[in-house]
Formats: structure tokens, C-alpha cells, sequence
């Protein structure tokens, strides 16, 4: 059985640092192997006063010794904090989001640090955004400093993506030791009155289908606490809303065919203030 490999978008900086953190302590719980990538683009060409290409410049001698250091020094780090982790780096020369994606064909699990992205950016995308549509396993964007208490929070929809994402958030409220609450976004259809029959119907045949969902996984984790929720609202802005106080919430991440096609992985991105893990349903 291959070992367990969990790949981290690495550039040094406090999100990348707290990223790293977050994957050797999941390393630590599921006995895998943490790899460090450091990726760097070199333009095609350089900008001169004729404003005319000229030849690429590859990185120099002492860029490549910077980037060893820094990465020695993460090493080290990890030593010293998670003893007993195996711990790899690896160096690409590329944009970071198409290596990640990349890496992700062999990996169990990407981690990439993230601030909450502000409106231009959620508009126009980011890493994250992008690892998240193309990458071929879960990945996680980590932000915020949870309590360890903290719930796991899980967006279940009529996808088929429903299945796996309950499954990896029931996987990581196991190993953590705390309760998962599943969240379901209905939209109530437009020109009716919110507690009509037909609305209030509705609503209860969409507990029905939560709760059949989420006792399909129950059993297999009979030591997880677990809470169901039907909310009016959009998707993304309950689950969001949702996720406040919790140390991670888990929804569905859909391919990217259209840029600025709306998502609830985006929306999150954009909004929610604690770790965000987004899972395809091929996994």
C-alpha cells in the first residue's frame, strides 16, 4: 500500500508556515508523508527600454541557494515540532497552482495557506481557487486559529459530490475528536410566501433526504457526534455562516469551466474565516 502523501504549497511566508503546520499535524494523525513544494515562474522575457523580448533569464546561482536555505530551514523547523513526520521538498519552476495540481495526481491531500481573498480577487481567482477546481484530491486552504474544540462543519447538497465530502468530514472530525454538523442550503422558490404548505413541505422532505445522507455515514464513525441542518438561504452564504466558530468546513469543489462561474468553494474562499477544505466527487 503506498504511504499516505500530503502536498503543501510552500513559499515561506505566515500563511505557507501555518499551511505547513496544519499538514504535519494531519500527518501526524494519519502516519503520512508531508512534501513541501517551492515553485517559481522566471519570465519568458526581460523588460528593456525598447520595450522589446529578449532571451530568458534563469534563476542564478544565489536564488537557487535561497530557496535551499529556506527550505532547509523548514525542514529543521519540522524536526524540532513534529519529530516523528516524514518530510520531503521538492522544487518546481512553474506557476504554483498548475504544479500543485500536478502533484495532486499522487497525493492524498493539498494544503495551501490563504487569507480571505477580497473582491477583486474571488472575482478574478487566485491559487486557491484554481488548485481547488483542477486538483485531483481534497485540498485545503488554511486560515484562521481555531479552537481545537472547534466543530467540523459539512455542506451537503443533492451532488454527487455529497458523499465524498460527508465521508472526509466525518474523517476529520474523527481523527480530532469533536462533532461534525451537516448543513443543507435550500433556496425557496421565488413568488411564494416563505411558511406556505408547499414550502414548508419541501423543507421537510429535505430533512428527510439530509438525514438519510448523513446516516449513511454514521455508522461508520459511531464515535462522532453528529447534528443536522436544513437552512433557507443560499448555499454558499449559510454554509459560510454556518462555519463560523468551526476549525474547518467541507463542501463540494466543482471543475472549473467557466472563470467567473459561481461556486459554493468560492464563495467560501471569499468569505468564510476558518479552514476550508474542498473535495471533488471522483474521490
Amino acid at each position: 500500500m503506498a504511504t499516505r502523501r500530503i502536498v503543501v504549497g510552500y513559499d515561506g511566508s505566515p500563511d505557507a508556515r501555518k499551511a505547513a503546520r496544519w499538514a504535519l499535524d494531519e500527518a501526524y494523525r494519519s502516519d503520512a508523508t508531508v512534501e513541501l513544494l517551492y515553485a517559481y515562474e522566471w519570465p519568458s522575457y526581460v523588460p528593456a527600454a525598447a520595450m522589446m523580448p529578449a532571451a530568458a533569464v534563469y534563476p542564478d546561482t544565489d536564488t537557487d541557494d535561497a530557496v535551499g536555505e529556506m527550505l532547509t530551514m523548514a525542514v529543521e523547523a519540522a524536526a524540532g515540532s513534529h519529530p516523528g513526520v516524514r518530510l520531503h521538498t521538492r522544487v518546481e519552476h512553474g506557476t504554483a497552482a498548475v504544479a500543485l495540481a500536478q502533484r495532486s495526481a499522487e497525493a492524498a491531500l493539498v494544503v495551501v495557506g490563504g487569507p480571505r481573498q477580497s473582491a477583486v480577487r474571488a472575482l478574478l481567482g487566485s491559487t486557491c481557487a484554481s488548485v481547488g477546481a483542477h486538483a485531483r484530491c481534497p485540498v485545503v486552504v488554511v486560515r484562521g486559529e481555531p479552537r481545537d474544540a472547534a466543530p467540523v462543519v459539512a455542506g451537503v447538497d443533492d451532488s454527487p459530490a455529497a458523499g465524498p465530502v460527508l465521508g472526509f468530514a466525518f474523517e476529520q472530525a474523527a481523527v480530532r475528536g469533536v462533532p461534525l454538523h451537516a448543513v443543507h442550503g435550500w433556496t425557496p422558490p421565488p413568488g411564494r410566501d416563505l411558511l406556505c404548505d408547499a414550502n414548508l413541505e419541501a423543507v421537510d422532505a429535505e430533512r428527510q433526504r439530509l438525514r438519510s445522507v448523513v446516516d449513511g455515514w454514521r455508522h461508520r464513525f459511531p464515535q462522532v457526534p453528529v447534528t443536522s441542518e436544513i437552512l433557507v438561504g443560499a448555499p454558499g452564504e449559510v454554509l459560510a455562516g454556518a462555519a463560523a466558530g468551526a476549525q474547518l468546513v467541507v463542501a463540494g469543489a466543482r471543475a472549473r469551466r467557466m472563470a467567473l462561474r459561481p461556486s459554493v468553494g468560492r464563495h467560501l474562499l471569499h468569505r468564510a474565516r476558518c479552514s476550508i477544505a474542498l473535495v471533488h466527487r471522483g474521490r
